[in-house]
């Protein structure tokens, strides 16, 4: 680990993403202390107000203040985001592992079930599950979380097989070791940094498909503070009040790109066929 943070810390773009990320975890785990104002609390000397020092990023249409719906925001969204990630690498990764090391019926049975997800566009599929479970934090995390699941299934069924055939996997099976316990102790931890690098940069599009759903209105119902529900919610004042959307989509923007950038940061890493 201290290796991996040297050599990311040696790239000043994925030393300031790093920075970024943890201004981003720092502010979803505390955006009380970060927050002026009560995200909820209507105030019309506040409705519309330009950016200023009281309010950084102005007033939106019911006098809240958006730094602090903004903030909150983040939380929310990061939460849905990472959440739904971590749903999807678990099952994905579980399917994965069985699909490529048992191979034969049970891998024709698993892959055809993921292409079939495969074969409905992630945001098309999300709509879907949640115009059928209703709108709300868990089944939106739900929703996100399914559409993923192929993604890892597919990584980890790939990287399976690699390794499937390698020596130290005969090595275990000749000593009687039971297929669950080389699946978790010796093919699991040799693709953990495949892992790392999926979960990471998916983490992103799961947060571009919870904005797009706020943006449509199916994403958490308000007055909870979502990024993407206030870009949606602040499109018909886009031209009397810019701000209610911009700001909003500056952190969605700011947010994917540091991920993305730490994504590609932690594969040069950990990627052993990058010549360092």
């Amino acid at each position: 680990m201290l290796r991996v943070m040297r050599r990311l810390v040696s790239n000043p773009i994925y030393t300031i993403s790093m920075i970024m990320i943890f201004v981003i975890v720092l502010i979803t785990l505390f955006p009380g202390l970060v927050a002026p104002y009560d995200p909820y609390k209507m105030n019309m000397d506040a409705f519309m107000s330009r950016p200023s020092i009281d309010h950084l990023f102005g007033g939106d249409q019911f006098g809240r203040d958006v730094f602090s719906r903004s903030m909150y925001g983040i939380q929310k969204s990061v939460i849905i985001a990472s959440s739904a990630i971590a749903i999807s690498a678990i099952i994905g990764t579980m399917l994965g592992l069985l699909s490529g090391y048992i191979g034969g019926l049970t891998d024709l049975i698993i892959m055809r079930i993921m292409d079939s997800l495969f074969a409905f566009p992630s945001l098309i599929l999300a709509l879907f599950i949640i115009a059928l479970f209703g709108s709300s934090m868990s089944n939106l995390i739900f929703a996100i979380g399914l559409v993923y699941v192929p993604i890892f299934a597919r990584t980890v069924r790939g990287a399976t097989l690699s390794l499937k055939d390698t020596l130290f996997v005969k090595a275990s099976k000749a000593l009687g070791k039971k297929n669950i316990s080389i699946m978790l102790k010796d093919i699991l931890p040799n693709i953990s940094s495949i892992l790392i690098v999926t979960f990471t940069t998916n983490v992103s599009t799961a947060l571009l498909t919870e904005a797009s759903l706020g943006f449509l209105g199916l994403g958490v119902p308000p007055p909870e503070p979502t990024l993407g529900g206030m870009v949606g919610q602040g499109t018909s004042y886009l031209l009397s009040a810019p701000w209610i959307v911009l700001f909003p989509g500056m952190m969605i923007a700011i947010i994917v790109l540091s991920l993305n950038i730490l994504g590609d940061g932690l594969r040069d890493v950990l990627d052993p066929r990058i010549n360092r």
